[in-house]
């Protein structure tokens, strides 16, 4: 096992990634990313438990192990192309898209080959698991997740890796990609009956990749204890059988009861509950990126809950004044970090449709139902 540094958390930092901007009217807001760096330096301080790294420098050839040359001509070329996804509302065709998304792609490789130094390693940039082959998606251009896997699959093809799906839009390419692997489980949690309409209960991988699998589709305003219950009956059993070497985390944000373009009901307290908890059960290190999240105040919120807690430092109550100020313009009057309440449901709230689902995945995902 890795013995860590007394700071054992890295922070990918890159002022690229929000020196970009989609217009006025598309959701997703890479300023956000700015708001979360803003937010942990005045609750930390620039020296802080945080160790700060630019995404180092790769070569183009690492995207070819997941997508083809001819897509990436496309998508330098900035023509658009409908059939590749490129030039649509989701994924428009802004001057420089390539760099942006490849910055991206070169954080995430970054956070992964971390993992021998830091405990958590988090790429705010990252995340992006829309993203096909051949094809744009859902605000997704280059998969950094699936190329950052690859290359550490390259170095270390004994590794086993959990990837774990937070984001309430469902990581299909993602899955696509290990639907027939058992060396990485993938799980996901997700509103049901949304973009991009996968992710159905009984996706469970093929071939030797049967089981490898795990899909949980949440309904509409679920809460924290819905989710809770997922984790505690499916995803802490699947991280103690399974036993990887690394936890890759996509910490989407946008399953959060203020999020507009969702409808799950979800408080800060489910994010800082479970990241606890897989920091007591899991010892090792952990790679987490961003992912969705469109009221760019609550995304910065729960990434420094998630990542501050995952790394066991202590997050102060109130947010600090200048990002209040910001805070507050957005919609969000504070002033703490925490929503209040910051836990909503109860357990004998638990929504009949995620028992019926986790009591069908218990029986039919093996490493579940062996125990």
């Amino acid at each position: 096992m890795v013995d860590f540094k007394e700071k054992n958390t890295l922070v990918v930092y890159s002022e690229e990634y929000w020196k970009f901007d989609f217009g006025r009217t598309h959701p997703m807001r890479p300023i956000r990313i700015k708001l979360f760096y803003m937010l942990l330096e005045e609750l930390f301080g620039a020296d802080s438990f945080f160790v700060y790294r630019s995404p180092s420098s790769i070569s183009e050839d690492f995207l070819y192990t997941y997508h083809s040359k001819d897509y990436i001509e496309k998508l330098k070329s900035e023509i658009p192309d409908l059939e590749s996804g490129l030039g649509t509302f989701d994924n428009p065709l802004v001057p420089g898209i390539f760099e942006w998304a490849f910055e991206a792609v070169k954080g995430t490789v970054t956070a992964s080959n971390g993992v021998s130094e830091f405990r958590v390693n988090f790429n705010p940039g990252g995340g992006m698991h829309h993203a096909h082959p051949s094809k744009a998606s859902g605000f997704c251009y280059l998969n950094d997740i699936v190329v950052a896997v690859n290359i550490i699959k390259r170095e270390r093809p004994d590794l086993r890796i959990l990837y774990l799906d937070m984001d309430a839009h469902h990581g299909d390419a993602v899955q696509s990609f290990f639907y027939r692997r058992d060396d990485v489980l993938f799980i996901s949690i997700h509103q049901e009956d949304i973009f991009p309409l996968s992710g159905k209960i009984d996706e469970m991988g093929e071939d030797r990749g049967y089981g490898y699998t795990v899909n949980v589709p949440i309904p509409r305003y679920s809460e924290d204890e819905d989710v809770w219950y997922i984790f505690e009956k499916i995803v802490f059993p699947l991280l103690e059988r399974y036993e990887p070497d690394i936890v890759f985390v996509q910490l989407g944000a946008d399953a959060h009861r203020d999020d507009p373009l969702t409808n799950l009901y979800l408080t800060t307290g489910i994010y800082k509950r479970v990241s606890e908890e897989l920091a007591r059960l899991f010892k090792g290190s952990f790679v987490v990126t961003g992912g969705g999240g469109y009221d760019i105040v609550n995304v910065a919120r729960i990434w420094t809950i998630f990542v501050s807690s995952l790394a066991g430092v202590k997050v102060p109550d109130r947010l600090p004044e200048k990002f209040l100020r910001i805070s507050i313009m957005e919609g969000y009057d504070g002033p703490f970090i925490e929503d209040i309440p910051s836990w909503s449901g109860l357990k004998s709230q638990i929504k009949d449709t995620v028992k019926e689902r986790v009591d069908f995945l218990i029986k039919k995902i093996p490493l579940l139902a062996r125990g």
